[in-house]
């Protein structure tokens, strides 16, 4: 099977890369990893806000049991409409009932789901309301985001991270997550060759 990794990575440096991963991010410290939720506005903006000083929990637990609730209570199979959470804006109550979580944002300005509405809101008033149409975010709809209280960048690029939209940040990240994997193999040229090797 073909892997753009293998293939501009040589076997010792892909060794490398697992023996990182597994000594700083094994499989058993988020046994619950997700994939994200890739054309699923609603679902990445809400596993945002309320993963922020949370644990993540289970299938059936923490993030996962808000998603399946409002997965629920919508009854569709793809939840890519943001003006659906923005109408609750005026009924933060009852979006708190629906998701059965009272969890506060940080700063204790306000409930998640409270802040969930207002977010959606905010993104559809500057024309982010499907996952397609944050490919190409602005600065100014990034703005908009991080004015709202008890949310910022972060949280910004957690809802883009887990809609598959590559950031300057998380390229960074990788970037300087392979810079270290690689430094025992070629010490001071590994942050170059990081950036060959990323495939970002």
């Amino acid at each position: 099977m073909y892997s753009s990794v293998t293939d501009i990575c040589t076997e010792e440096e892909l060794d490398a890369m697992l023996l990182h991963i597994e000594s700083h991010v094994p499989q058993c410290r988020s046994p619950h990893w997700t994939p994200g939720w890739r054309a699923e506005s609603e679902v990445a903006l809400l596993d945002a806000i309320f993963s922020a000083r949370a644990p993540y929990g289970g299938p059936t637990s923490g993030v996962r049991a808000v998603v399946q609730r409002w997965r629920s209570h919508r009854g569709d199979n793809r939840l890519d409409d943001l003006t659906t959470l923005a109408q609750l804006t005026t009924t933060p109550d009852l979006l708190v009932e629906i998701l059965s979580n009272r969890q506060l944002v940080p700063g204790n300005s306000r409930t998640k789901a409270a802040a969930a509405a207002v977010a959606a809101q905010t993104l559809v008033s500057v024309r982010l309301s499907r996952s397609s149409d944050f490919e190409q975010h602005t600065e100014q709809q990034f703005d908009a985001f991080c004015a709202i209280p008890g949310l910022g960048e972060t949280t910004w690029e957690c809802v883009l991270m887990h809609l598959g939209v590559r950031t300057d940040k998380a390229a960074e990240h990788l970037r300087s997550f392979v810079a270290d994997a690689l430094e025992p193999l070629h010490h001071n040229f590994a942050a170059g060759i990081a950036e060959d090797r990323s495939p970002l």
